[in-house]
């Protein structure tokens, strides 16, 4: 047999190749699009503080999909939580969508934050935005009557290993209403996975000690107005206690909470206590207005938190604290502070969430008085969007911990106050002593004039200090910030080692 020279032999594998390259395309498809709209999820009568809304109607290439408010009716001296807050989760891909926001009565003014591509004002009664890809966003609509309402749009990608009904191990939580209480514990009985449909309401708060390879995940809403904040039950309890929490997890490990949403939680949203290896991906944590509704507490090892939208009307993210040990009962109020403990946090990593303040606290809030040790904590592409009485980065540390090792970069600020770190003498619990050594913050665009950027960045003491500080690529309004004299944050002589780069 004649054999072809090497270079006609590559030139036929060459145009064969081709070939089949051309036929591959020629039988391959597009991907089917994918929209995925949530479903009403039946009477909602009997479920506290959560109804159908009836200020916003929107729909998503002119589908209709459900809309919730969630709002708090006793203890809540901000008037705005009464009012509450509306929702509405839906997933799509391969295609773009077309959402059209109206509303029941004209509107004054409106805001869409984080900023989205295409944003059009129909009327003064319709919004319409256009997403190519998935996003996480707040619409606020101004009204002469009734001032600023929210609507929180979640438009998702699609759930990735999902469950089915019937899966060993799986509590499989279809659409509609189930009631399962307070202080709920779910993996009993061999179950290791809790999955909630998108239309599933879920009236529970979650109390789980000391367990193991856990998930929580799904497109449902864990609905907890049912609750009421612990000062109205009982003047003992407060809002730190484990069975006061939307959601507690202590002294567990290898975690997954994935996909799903929390409205009218009576006290923190979601609290991680000294646990391992912690997993938080693209939850919504709806905090419209409770006192002391803090979004998650991280006071684990190992933990992701990420694309997530966290509200409340407290601090968003705390990194490090102190929680309830519950290893005494409370009879009096001394017996308060002996079950208050701290533990050793570190290995944090916080990126592509959009975090909205009401009125008070922190995005980041590095510690309330934490204790033990807290380092490697990375904070990264993330967006602020409300504005509060502090500052995106926060700490009001009164505890003996050295919080070592934090890089923050690349934040999208839509407000002036940068910072409200100070570091404190012993206060509410903590034991005093404790100090910040190693604060990096990169790449931090901020929609301010300098002269406003504010709050604080205040040491203690020369024991007690904030050091080893880097300021890099900090601008304000496109103009780059080089020194605290530019800007009206409050330093001290406790505040060492500052490099402006």
């Amino acid at each position: 047999m004649k054999m072809l020279p090497p270079s006609f032999r590559n030139v036929n594998a060459a145009i064969l190749s081709i070939l089949i390259s051309i036929v591959a395309v020629g039988c391959s498809s597009s991907p089917e699009p994918l929209l995925e709209i949530a479903p009403a999820p039946g009477d909602l009568t009997s479920v506290e503080g959560l109804e159908e809304s009836s200020l916003f109607d929107v729909s998503v290439n002119g589908r209709d999909t459900f809309v919730y408010r969630g709002f708090q009716k006793d203890f809540n001296k901000y008037d705005f939580g009464k009012k509450g807050g509306h929702y509405v989760n839906f997933a799509f891909a391969n295609t773009a969508v077309t959402i059209d926001v109206k509303t029941s009565r004209p509107f004054e003014s409106y805001s869409v934050k984080p900023t989205q591509a295409k944003v059009e004002l129909v009327s003064d009664t319709e919004l319409r935005v256009t997403l190519d890809d998935p996003s996480k966003f707040l619409v606020t609509a101004e009204f002469e009557d009734g001032g600023e309402n929210w609507l929180v749009i979640a438009a998702d990608g699609p759930e990735v290993d999902a469950p089915k009904k019937g899966d060993e191990g799986v509590l499989y939580l279809e659409a509609g209403i189930h009631d399962f209480g307070r202080s709920w514990d779910p993996f009993i009985d061999g179950i290791d996975t809790v999955y909630m449909e998108l239309g599933a309401v879920v009236e529970a708060t979650l109390k789980v000690v000391g367990k193991e390879g856990l998930t929580i995940k799904g497109r449902g809403l864990f609905a907890q107005g049912f609750r009421p904040h612990a000062k109205v039950e009982d003047p003992l309890q407060t809002e730190w206690l484990g069975d006061c929490m939307g959601a507690y997890f202590r002294e567990c490990k290898d975690l997954t909470f994935e996909g799903f949403a929390v409205i009218n939680c009576p006290s923190y949203q979601l609290e991680v206590a000294d646990c391992d290896n912690v997993s938080i991906q693209n939850i919504k944590a709806l905090g419209f207005g409770w006192n002391n509704n803090d979004g998650l507490h991280l006071y684990s090892r190992n933990v992701t938190v990420e694309n997530s939208f966290i509200a409340g009307n407290d601090d968003r993210i705390c990194v490090t604290g102190l929680f309830d040990s519950e290893d005494r009962v409370i009879k009096t109020v001394a017996d308060q502070k002996p079950r208050i403990k701290g533990c050793d946090v570190g290995n944090l990593t916080i990126r592509d969430n959009v975090f909205w303040g009401q009125r008070n606290g922190g995005d980041i809030m590095l510690t309330w008085n934490g204790s033990h040790t807290c380092e490697n904590v990375l904070i990264e592409n993330c967006k602020s969007i409300g504005f509060t009485n502090k500052g995106f980065l926060s700490a009001m540390h009164g505890g003996s911990v050295v919080i070592k090792n934090v890089m923050i970069r690349d934040i999208e600020i839509y407000h002036h106050r940068l910072t409200s770190v100070l570091v404190r003498d012993a206060k509410t619990w903590g034991d005093g002593g404790g100090a910040i050594d190693g604060l990096t913050l990169e790449n931090i665009s901020i929609h301010a004039e300098p002269k406003d950027v504010s709050l604080k960045l205040t040491g203690w003491s020369d024991e007690s200090p904030i050091k080893n500080v880097t300021l890099r690529n900090i601008t304000a309004n496109g103009q780059k910030i080089t020194s605290f004299d530019q800007t009206s944050i409050e330093t001290n002589e406790f505040l060492k080692d500052v490099v402006w780069e």
